[in-house]
């Protein structure tokens, strides 16, 4: 039986495991996590570590790359080496900077979505106020919502985001003709107030909310919604919508980049990278985290799940982010933000206790999802309402991806690497 066999499906390995994989002495091993380029946790009560397999694995595809470039470019596909450039947005350890400006300072000093959007799309910086007016997409928006089933489950909005995302543009035309419009950020500003407006399907409510003219987008969300109109809410709602317009080559940026290099709509483009962003490692991880943490009314109880999780050699769902080694600033700043609500319920305070305990007794550092899902709590969000409210804060930065892939006027098409029967046996 190989390796990969006996580690497959495992999110962490043992020494002995990762030693194999990589065909490495103890001694290397540990001098790859001196080093910061495999990441270990420890185990309470145990002397023993675990490493994280998806860092053994681009150990392993580094170690392999002196084969050829093909291996590189395979191992650049997973969290390795950037292949594409941009000038949108840059990682850095402080978090996501948009056209040189730090999203979590752009958090803090109380932008708006809009102005954020408009800054990634164009690179231009508006100190006032932007409000984006309504196209006359009445009609449209009442017809879209006579043909869309809407969401039996709350689980689903995402899959009516992309509904919705392809049936707008319909209306203006063939795709050819739309790409040539020139149109590109009006249609871009109407698709976001009409995704807003799809969170009146998972309020009590359950219908399209249909935003007035120069409605700023977190007051339609509030109000789709049906949240309570206070400005803890809304500062809370504005700074995720800002933290997470973009991240650079996410699997949905890249899946729209794909498409507008191919030629595609807006429209078109924008409905890839929501269903890629649907899947249960992107936009419904934040469902996996919700799990976690539900019905825990103690800290105790949610470090004991996450003990049991690593025991197993799984992933503590919320935790460990690949870029962001020692705890992503984007959910730093958002459990900051409801550390300072007056309103405080044992539900939060076993969240924060939590986090805590496992810095300091797991050594596992939480990714924004975790953060998401305690403001989520904090504000009263419907249930599996996080991943679609990611993927609305993040269509900003898929726009921005597919104005600069169709700029670079070059065709996505990588190669695949053959490895099957090269022929059929009789």
């Amino acid at each position: 039986m190989s390796d990969d066999s006996v580690t497959s499906g495992k999110d962490y390995l043992s020494a002995t495991e990762a030693m194999q994989l990589l065909e490495i002495r103890q001694q290397t091993l540990y001098a790859y996590v001196s080093r910061g380029w495999v990441r270990s946790v420890t185990q309470p009560g145990r002397k023993s570590h675990l490493y994280l397999r998806e860092d053994i694995e681009k150990m392993r595809a580094r170690s392999q790359a002196r084969s050829g470039h093909g291996v590189v470019a395979a191992s650049a596909m997973n969290w390795g080496e950037p292949i594409i450039p941009t000038s949108i947005t840059e990682i850095t350890p402080e978090g996501p900077r948009y056209r040189g400006r730090l999203a979590v300072q752009l958090a803090r000093s109380r932008t708006s979505y809009e102005t954020v959007a408009e800054l990634l799309w164009t690179g231009v910086w508006h100190e006032d106020a932007i409000r984006w007016p309504a196209r006359n997409t009445r009609p449209i928006i009442r017809q879209i919502r006579n043909t869309i089933v809407a969401p039996q489950t709350n689980d689903q909005l995402l899959e009516t985001f992309a509904l919705f995302a392809l049936q707008l543009g319909m209306p203006y035309g063939s795709v050819a003709e739309r790409v040539r419009s020139g149109r590109t950020l009006e249609a871009a500003r109407e698709m976001i107030r009409a995704l807003t407006g799809c969170f009146g399907y998972i309020s009590k409510s359950r219908r399209f909310y249909t935003m007035a003219s120069g409605q700023p987008i977190v007051d339609g969300l509030i109000k789709a919604l049906a949240l309570p109109e206070t400005e803890e809410n809304r500062e809370a709602l504005e700074a995720m919508l800002i933290l997470f317009a973009d991240h650079e080559l996410s699997p949905g940026a890249f899946a729209a980049r794909v498409a507008a290099s191919g030629g595609a709509s807006l429209n078109n483009c924008i409905a890839s990278a929501i269903c890629v962003s649907s899947g249960v490692q992107i936009g419904r991880l934040y469902d996996r985290v919700e799990e976690f943490i539900s019905n825990a009314s103690s800290k105790a109880i949610l470090l004991r799940r996450a003990q049991q999780l690593q025991e197993r050699g799984s992933a503590v769902p919320g935790f460990v982010h690949p870029l962001y080694p020692h705890g992503d600033p984007r959910g730093r700043y958002l459990i900051e933000l409801v550390k300072q609500r007056k309103d405080q319920s044992k539900r939060l305070e076993a969240l924060y206790g939590f986090i805590e305990d496992a810095e300091s007794k797991l050594g596992i550092f939480p990714r924004h999802e975790l953060a998401v899902m305690t403001l989520a709590i904090a504000v009263g969000l419907p249930e599996h309402c996080a991943g679609a409210l990611f993927s609305l804060a993040r269509t900003a930065g898929y726009v921005a991806h597919v104005q600069e892939q169709r700029l670079s006027g070059l065709l996505l098409r990588p190669r695949a690497k053959f490895v099957g029967q090269s022929g059929i046996v009789a």
